[in-house]
C-alpha cells in the first residue's frame, strides 16, 4: 500500500486533505472539487488500476457543523491485490459530481445515497427515489431523521420497475 500512497501524493500532493492508515487499509480524504480527477486518476494509472468500485456511500456526521454529509468509495485493484477508500466532506446542499462515467455500477449506489442522505451528484444519469414512495420526505439515513418516520410516504418492498 505505500507504493499506492507514493503514486497519490506524487500527483496530488498537498491537494489530498488527510490520509489514514489502519490495520493495512488506506484512505485518503480529498475536496469534493478534486473527486473526480483523484477517482479517475486511481482508475486509469496502470500502477494503481483500481478497476473495481466495490461501493459508494453516504454518511451523515451533524457534529461537523461546517460539513456534516459524506461521500466515501471502496476502490479493488484485481491486478495488484491492493484495496482504497476515498472520502470526501460535503457541506449541507454542495452537489458531487457523478463518477458513473468511471464505473458505471456507481448508479445505483448514488442514486440510493441521495434518496437516504440527501446528497446530490450531478450529472448522474437517472437520480429518481429507489427505496422509498416519490412522496416520502425526508432522509432516513440521517441521524436528525424521526425514529417514527415522517407523515406521508413509505418505504417500498416492491422494487418492479425502480431498478
Amino acid at each position: 500500500m505505500s507504493a499506492v500512497a507514493a503514486t497519490l501524493e506524487a500527483r496530488f500532493g498537498p491537494r489530498l486533505l488527510d490520509k489514514t492508515e489502519y490495520r493495512g487499509e488506506l484512505t485518503f480524504t480529498v475536496a469534493s472539487e478534486d473527486w473526480v480527477e483523484v477517482l479517475d486518476f486511481c482508475r486509469s494509472d496502470p500502477s494503481l488500476a483500481f478497476d473495481r468500485l466495490d461501493c459508494l456511500l453516504g454518511d451523515h456526521l451533524p457534529e461537523r457543523a461546517s460539513a456534516p454529509l459524506a461521500v466515501v468509495v471502496h476502490l479493488v485493484s484485481h491486478a495488484h491485490g491492493h484495496r482504497l477508500r476515498v472520502k470526501t466532506a460535503l457541506a449541507e446542499g454542495q452537489v458531487l459530481r457523478t463518477i458513473t462515467g468511471l464505473w458505471p455500477s456507481a448508479g445505483f449506489d448514488e442514486r440510493e445515497t441521495w434518496e437516504m442522505f440527501g446528497i446530490v451528484f450531478e450529472g448522474h444519469p437517472d437520480l429518481r427515489r429507489l427505496l422509498t414512495t416519490d412522496d416520502f420526505e425526508g432522509h432516513p439515513l440521517r441521524k436528525d431523521f424521526p425514529l417514527e418516520g415522517t407523515i406521508g410516504g413509505r418505504i417500498r418492498t416492491d422494487l418492479r420497475g425502480k431498478i
